[in-house]
């Protein structure tokens, strides 16, 4: 596909997504409005009541409601085991993948990806957490998974059709990070300037271009292949290719192949792009794409605005209100 039809579909798709998570993410950064920053009353109500010179209570009681959910989800943390599942698996085989897990969530510090995802999820319902793969030291070959934190939500756009909890069935996905001009060409042009008047940046409009920063993109896609596979002889199963590659091995060992077949499977890319240019474009050894989306309903804290006006209605008719004399300043609001 030419680079030109991969930035048109890839700003369409980015363009849905936006669209089919925009009432989600407003009412999520009300959320955090609400229980983060204690801003729980609507600015034309705080103005009304000032006026009149009643109160405006804020007892901010989210974050400890908070806390305990996402304290009960760190006593209960996510694991991962691997079982023998029939009697040809070896169970010390699956000791050691089980080791090896440990190992890549020790070195990760997944404990702080899947808390970070819990608690934007308790916070705002919705929260993430990523696989990560790069090479173990700058002198080897050897690929190293991760389990990375994701700390701000607000910058995955999942599949609009998904409608699998664990974000299983994405098909596409966004990853984004706004870019200051110089930092994009220092990183991606080698410190070349770019023309940001033409090379097709000039066309485009917000959120990809703005005055002074670029948004750059990891456009994640899963599309659905046929992979022909052979069994062979021996009761392994080879890709065709690897067969056709290695065919005078397998004679040379009297293996032959007995049946072959179209398998179902998924290829997964990763493409790094602006709205003007592809950047990279990588091929992703999985079969998913590598994001974990965790959701928590009470991540909305639209009941607790009534329970706070209720309890200022109370306070400005207790006799405690009533009795205290008007100050000159103005009303009396409490926080």
């Amino acid at each position: 596909m030419a680079d030109q039809d991969i930035l048109a579909e890839a700003r369409e798709a980015f363009k849905d997504a936006c669209e089919a998570e925009d009432d989600n993410r407003r009412d999520a950064l009300a959320d955090l409005r609400f229980a983060r920053l204690g801003e729980q009353w609507p600015v034309q109500i705080v103005q009304q009541r000032e006026r009149e010179g009643r109160p405006c209570l804020t007892i901010n009681r989210m974050p400890s409601f908070i806390r305990q959910v996402v304290n009960d989800s760190r006593q209960n943390k996510p694991s991962i085991k691997v079982h023998p599942a029939d009697s040809k698996a070896d169970p010390e085989t699956a000791e050691i993948y089980n080791g090896l897990i440990r190992n890549i969530q020790y070195v990760s510090d997944a404990d702080v990806a899947y808390d970070t995802a819990i608690e934007s999820a308790v916070s705002g319902g919705f929260g993430y957490f990523r696989l990560g793969l790069d090479y173990a030291h700058d002198d080897t070959f050897d690929l190293d998974i991760s389990i990375d934190r994701i700390a701000d939500p607000f910058l995955i756009y999942g599949d609009p059709g998904s409608t699998a909890a664990d974000s299983s069935d994405w098909t596409t996905a966004f990853v984004i990070d706004i870019m200051r001009k110089a930092d994009f060409e220092r990183q991606y042009k080698g410190a070349q300037a770019v023309d940001w008047d033409g090379d097709g940046y000039g066309e485009l409009g917000e959120p990809w271009y703005r005055d002074n920063a670029v948004m750059r993109a990891e456009w994640w896609r899963r599309e659905e292949v046929l992979r022909p596979i052979v069994l062979l002889s021996d009761g392994s199963v080879v890709e065709e290719a690897v067969f056709a590659a290695q065919a005078e091995l397998f004679a040379l060992q009297g293996v032959t192949p007995v049946t072959e077949r179209a398998a179902k499977s998924w290829r997964v890319t990763q493409t790094i792009l602006t709205g003007a240019e592809v950047l990279e474009e990588n091929a992703w050894p999985g079969k998913f794409i590598p994001m974990r989306r965790e959701s928590r309903h009470c991540g909305r804290c639209h009941p607790g605005h009534n329970r706070m006006r209720r309890r200022s209605a109370v306070w400005e008719n207790s006799e405690c209100f009533r009795g205290t004399p008007a100050s000159p300043a103005g009303p009396t609001i409490i926080f």
